[in-house]
Formats: C-alpha cells, structure tokens, sequence
C-alpha cells in the first residue's frame, strides 16, 4: 500500500465534498491547500480537508463518499 493524500474541497453552493487534488507528498497537498485559503479564491480552510488513502481511485472514492455521507 503506498500512501496518497486527497485534499477534498466543500463546496457551500452544491452542499457537498469534491475531489480537488491530490499527491504521494503530504506537504505539497499542504501547500495546495494554503494557496487555496490565501489566494484569490479564499477558501477557507475549515471547508477542506486533507485525506490519506492508498493510491487507487476506489480507496479515494470511498473516502469522498465518507465526507458526503453516502457510507
């Protein structure tokens, strides 16, 4: 199993989680993550969310799914 970090965004408008990016390096999604928050766009952080997985689409699927609340 080789270690995969999800940053997952909530969007307010679609009440819902969304896949935004993703990386074997924790600290790049981190760096992602505070570009979102300090940039244009100025997410705040309480509305992602970063997510260790394995490194395949089902494992990632399963834990967006967790977010939305359909397992």
């Amino acid at each position: 199993m080789t270690k995969y970090f999800t940053l997952f965004v909530y969007e307010q408008e679609h009440q819902k989680w969304f896949n935004y990016f993703g990386a074997y390096d924790k600290q790049t999604v981190i760096d992602e993550r505070d570009d979102l928050n300090q940039g244009y766009d100025g997410i705040l952080k309480q509305h992602m969310t970063i997510v260790q997985t394995r490194d395949d689409q089902n494992s990632i699927d399963w834990a967006l799914d967790k977010l939305n609340g359909k397992i």
